[in-house]
């Protein structure tokens, strides 16, 4: 017997809504619940959690932290996603387009993508870090640059590691978490919703890209990111597989928790910033010109009848 989804047949806008409610109430909870697993489990006062919070300096406070990001993780982006998927979704699986194993030759292309444009990401990275606002809007800028160090600040903390076992914690945290989270939401559900509300793949892709870069509030990386979540966005687009795009999300969060891990021990010189940079105007040309033919080739490996796909209508 079938299962009958509560929400399937209601406008996009209002699967959007529905979202957004699911996504605020699960943050909620999560956020008070990892507060009182927290208290108990590290045996520590709320006030005492509170300064984790703004500034964990002990390892204590770290691994607190990290705890608490795991939990908000789960509860802002995955369980959200797959609620949601089971409301407006007779399968949920097949909603969220993780029913099926994806081709090896996608999840390569993709892999190879999330080095070829490193060049042109970080070029986006040194023109967006270089943008000042107009005077009136100083202190808008004062708090996006305040912002921008607190969260420089927590990636340092969370990347600090020694050991093989702190570094297998912070892929787990840093990067394969945050991948799939991130990418049933932002490509899984929002890219399919905005294509029911603005019937055009591309500005789906777009907006979602949009968000998923404004959501991280780093504002001197957000040209950067949105790039990043452009690539993801076609990536899912083209293959029909959220597998494809997860894949390529963890490894580019994991690579750059690897090369801070190296570059902090002194493994190899290159540090996680300098990672694929260049002042070469023609590598950074040729790193948007082979991205674009690794994905033109993905788009005809995979098939040319993609954008009208019922995969895309949320």
């Amino acid at each position: 017997m079938s299962r009958t989804a509560f929400f399937k047949n209601i406008s996009p806008i209002g699967k959007l809504i529905i979202l957004l409610i699911l996504v605020f109430l699960f943050a909620l909870i999560f956020a008070l619940s990892g507060l009182i697993i927290g208290m108990y489990f590290f045996d520590t006062s709320l006030a005492d959690v509170g300064n984790f919070i703004s500034n964990p300096v002990s390892q204590k406070a770290i691994s607190f932290i990290k705890f608490y990001q795991v939990i908000n993780q789960i509860g802002i982006f995955i369980l959200p996603s797959f609620v949601f998927a089971f409301l407006v979704s007779n399968s949920t699986s097949d909603y969220l387009s993780f029913n099926k194993s994806p081709k090896l030759i996608s999840l390569l292309i993709g892999g190879m993508i999330i080095y070829t444009i490193l060049p042109a990401i970080n070029f986006l990275g040194d023109y967006n870090a270089g943008i000042s606002l107009p005077n009136f809007l100083s202190n808008i800028e004062d708090w996006m640059i305040a912002k921008e160090e607190q969260a420089q600040k927590l990636t340092i903390i969370f990347l600090n590691a020694n050991t093989i076992s702190g570094l297998l914690v912070n892929i787990f945290i840093v990067a394969l978490i945050p991948a799939i989270g991130e990418e049933l939401l932002f490509r899984g559900i929002l890219l399919k919703l905005f294509n029911g509300i603005f019937k055009n793949i591309h500005i789906a892709v777009i907006v979602s890209a949009i968000l998923f870069s404004a959501i991280h509030l780093q504002f001197f990386g957000f040209f950067p990111r949105a790039l990043l979540g452009l690539l993801l966005g076609y990536l899912f687009v083209f293959t029909k597989n959220l597998w494809v795009p997860i894949f390529a999300h963890f490894l580019n969060n994991a690579s750059s928790v690897i090369i801070y891990y190296l570059h902090n021990n002194g493994v190899i010189k290159t540090s996680m910033e300098n990672f694929g940079a260049t002042q070469n105007n023609v590598y950074i040309i040729g790193s948007v010109l082979i991205t674009a033919w690794l994905m033109i080739m993905m788009y005809q490996k995979e098939g040319v009848d993609r954008f009208s796909s019922q995969t895309f209508r949320g």
